[in-house]
């Protein structure tokens, strides 16, 4: 009989991207980013605390959801048993998103620049939550007041730890399935205009949720990422 699995919760975000010197420079202006060359690529600083790493890659370029887990290799083989598949420290799932499993990865500060928060895009909130249960050790819970299925909360030992949001219709083409990483900014408007000047893409304009004003943008390689600022922010 397999062990029960320890819950796990994101701990940061790899940028994956043909161009990392490229992709710095465009989140340098964005976010406010310096980044420091490494052997696979580069690694990006908010106000001298790591926002990201920045790895070589051939494209599409995407954003990955970093998750942090004593023994990956439970995790792989809790994964590979709800249907997902394993590769190195990646992990794709059955409806096709993915995410990275690192052991011993310090959990990146939340801040100005840098990843606030995270959440799962899908179509099929049954199946995800599913796979986040067995895979992962997380648990949806529907928050107070939210429409059956639009939206859950990842919980770990009853923390919530990421979110999952059922993406309606007008969005399905517009939004990957998978994990979104998103990025804390005290002006969401501001940064969709400065996205445009710099060649990314708004994909969903800015709007306000439960949560604060979100913006989902892609960079000029195509890596979709949201910016909010949270509600608690003001403004």
């Amino acid at each position: 009989m397999n062990a029960p699995l320890a819950p796990l919760s994101p701990v940061g975000a790899d940028l994956v991207t043909p161009d990392p010197g490229a992709a710095c420079e465009f989140y340098a202006g964005l976010l406010g980013w310096t980044g420091t060359p490494t052997a696979a690529g580069v690694t990006a600083y908010r106000d001298g605390v790591r926002a990201a790493d920045i790895r070589r890659g051939a494209g599409p370029a995407r954003w990955w959801t970093v998750l942090g887990a004593a023994d990956p290799a439970a995790v792989g083989a809790a994964a590979q048993r709800a249907g997902g598949r394993v590769a190195r420290d990646e992990v794709r799932d059955p409806l096709g998103g993915g995410f990275r499993v690192r052991a011993g990865a310090a959990a990146m500060e939340p801040g100005p620049g840098r990843p606030c928060w995270y959440e799962y895009m899908t179509t099929d909130a049954a199946t995800a939550d599913r796979f986040h249960a067995d895979a992962l050790g997380l648990r949806a819970a529907a928050p107070p007041g939210a429409p059956e299925d639009s939206y859950a909360l990842l919980t770990a030992d009853g923390a919530p730890v990421a979110g999952r949001l059922t993406v309606p219709p007008p969005l399905r083409d517009v939004l990957p399935t998978g994990w979104m990483v998103y990025f804390a900014v005290t002006d969401p408007d501001g940064v969709a205009d400065e996205a445009r000047r710099l060649g990314g893409r708004v994909l969903v304009p800015p709007s306000e949720v439960v949560t604060g004003r979100v913006c989902a943008l892609a960079d000029p390689a195509g890596a979709v990422f949201t910016v909010v600022r949270p509600a608690s922010s003001g403004g």
